[in-house]
């Protein structure tokens, strides 16, 4: 089959573009221009250079496909506007909808779980996977989660309209490469401990999953006959908090070592039940594979925290 990644230099499209390198299936990307240099495995993939508003390159991306794999949706960096957010991820995917029509098998959305209604309580643990969608927090959260309904609706439209088949994912917390939540979350607790107790207030229980198993996710909707027409919540097996997150780290620059100092608030503030559960996807035989403790020790190793001394680590963080 022919495969078309949008966005394969992403958070979650670089690892979808790795997953399909272990396949057998003719494999074209959809890039930036200015992108071109950060894509993997130029001598073994066909490159399309455009945006989701040029016709031009969107005519010639989907020409042959089987398969599109959408992952080329925006996030909210701070200096990125709503108006941003709705070009790219809505009306791009209306773009890109409109030339797939009549010709491509199957779309992969990768969205988000920022489409769903709050769920903080306790009590309305686990969300499931069609529990309703309603952009909620602040203002670049309400933003994005708009965007991403507006982008899933076009898929829904399209199904309706066309018979385009689809299969959306709703990742939670994305871990990995060029993930900098997580990155900066790390940062803040090794540089500015004394925020942890604020950033418990915003994050609450996180359920991490590394952009690998999401790749393994899309591959597996992309193609599996029963995936047809659903949406997916991709999450970690780990309910965890930042406190966790903390206990972690401190683990990985003190191996060897048993006294954590953050292990007991660690345990108390983490209530041990699940808030996601991806019952559709572990249906067809999906489970994540990288844990929480991996993904910490993939961005400590990257950022050089083990031996930098161009950090100066707090001294809460390591061991006598």
């Amino acid at each position: 089959m022919r495969i078309l990644v949008t966005g394969p230099t992403g958070a979650i499209g670089q690892y979808v573009l790795e997953g399909l390198m272990q396949t057998d299936h003719d494999v074209r990307v959809l890039s930036l221009p200015d992108s071109l240099h950060r894509i993997n495995f130029r001598d073994r993939i066909e490159i399309v250079m455009g945006e989701l508003s040029d016709d031009i390159s969107l005519a010639e991306a989907v020409e042959g496909v089987d398969i599109i794999y959408h992952c080329a949706l925006v996030g909210p960096p701070p200096a990125m506007s709503a108006d941003h957010m709705m070009h790219v991820n809505a009306e791009g995917t209306r773009n890109l909808l409109r030339h797939a029509a009549g010709r491509v098998q199957r779309v992969v959305l990768c969205s988000s779980n920022n489409v769903y209604t709050p769920h903080r309580a306790p009590a309305m643990w686990p969300l499931l996977d069609d529990a309703l969608r309603e952009a909620h927090g602040n203002p670049q959260q309400v933003a994005l989660g708009e965007s991403l309904i507006a982008a899933e609706d076009a898929v829904f439209e399209a199904q309706a309209r066309d018979g385009q088949d689809y299969a959306i994912l709703r990742p939670t917390v994305v871990a990995g490469r060029k993930c900098p939540f997580v990155e900066q979350m790390i940062i803040s607790i090794l540089q500015q401990p004394e925020t942890i107790e604020v950033q418990r207030r915003m994050w609450d229980t996180m359920q991490w999953a590394h952009g690998s198993d999401i790749a393994a996710a899309a591959l597996l909707v992309g193609e599996h006959p029963e995936a047809a027409n659903q949406c997916f919540l991709v999450a970690g097996s780990e309910p965890i908090t930042i406190y966790d997150v903390q206990a972690h780290i401190w683990d990985i620059m003190n191996v060897g070592k048993s006294d954590n100092p953050h292990r007991d608030i660690a345990e108390r503030n983490n209530l041990g039940l699940c808030k996601f559960e991806p019952r559709k996807l572990r249906a067809l035989g999906w489970a994540p594979r990288v844990d929480v403790k991996s993904c910490i020790t993939e961005v400590l190793g990257r950022l050089e925290f083990y031996s930098s001394a161009s950090i100066k680590l707090p001294a809460h963080m390591v061991g006598d």
